[in-house]
């Protein structure tokens, strides 16, 4: 899998009672991270770390490193309709810091 980009979180309580309305909006808890699938990309929010990190297969292999809005305006489409998402969830989540950098994650 690639991380396409991670999303810093500031660290607050999660109230893991709401779960259930997470379900709705299809994420699901897997006992250790909140997940969502969504069109051959996954969403990890690292309830350990606070991070949400956007994770594609590969099967299609993509560059490495930094990379810019600029220069890949679907990759910042996919960022900006996550931190839409983020407010929907039933938790009082902020963003912290956006790091736009592909790696490979193990």
């Amino acid at each position: 899998m690639y991380q396409v980009f991670e999303i810093k979180l500031k660290q607050k309580e999660i109230d893991l009672r709401k779960l259930d309305k997470t379900n709705k909006r299809n994420w699901y808890y897997n006992g250790w991270n909140i997940v969502r699938s969504d069109g051959g990309l996954q969403y990890v929010l690292d309830l350990s770390n606070f991070t949400i990190k956007c994770l594609i297969s590969e099967l299609f292999p993509i560059r490495e490193g930094k990379w810019s809005p600029e220069d890949y305006p679907a990759r910042e489409e996919m960022i900006k309709a996550m931190m839409t998402e983020l407010e929907k969830l039933p938790f009082d989540l902020e963003i912290e810091e956006i790091r736009r950098i592909v790696k490979r994650e193990r």
